[in-house]
């Protein structure tokens, strides 16, 4: 019995469909999850990070008032939780250096309006990450994007004052 070339028997086609699933399964879970944002659904980017880890960057709009032109905020990622080195925020452009003290992988991302604005790559624990972020007056979220870390109380809400 010949077959065309390239079709395969239902035993083959069953142990590759199963491979496929395989393959998919393990990279989700070295992944942490599901969460239907990553680090390309960025809007224009510009940050940088450590020399162990791979850049991403992300910024925001440059506004008019930059009144906190190159302020750097330390933020430490802990499991399902973010520390501040800042709580009020004005206009203006901030250096965000992230480090992951947590038992899990984290990033740091910025959202205003629904939209990504910025954001770091997934940090392993004991990773760090810098990210350049312009904030123009509004209301924003810092949050982690890896699997359900938001929906399980990872997220800051944020006014940034004109």
């Amino acid at each position: 019995m010949s077959r065309p070339i390239g079709s395969l028997s239902r035993s083959a086609a069953r142990r590759s469909g199963a491979l496929v699933l395989a393959v998919a399964l393990s990279v989700l879970t070295a992944c942490g999850g599901g969460d239907d944002t990553t680090a390309s659904d960025s809007t224009s980017e510009a940050a940088t990070s450590s020399a162990s880890e791979a850049p991403t960057s992300d910024s925001a709009a440059p506004s008019s008032a930059d009144a906190a032109e190159g302020e750097t905020v330390t933020v430490t990622t802990i499991d399902f939780a973010f520390e501040l080195s800042e709580d009020t925020f004005s206009a203006g452009t901030y250096t965000f250096e992230v480090t992951n003290t947590g038992a899990m992988p984290h990033n740091f991302a910025v959202e205003r309006d629904g939209q990504r604005v910025g954001g770091t790559e997934v940090l392993q624990p004991g990773g760090t990450a810098t990210l350049e972020v312009t904030l123009e007056a509004g209301d924003y979220f810092f949050y982690c994007e890896v699997g359900q870390h938001r929906a399980n109380g990872m997220e800051v809400p944020v006014t940034v004052e004109a």
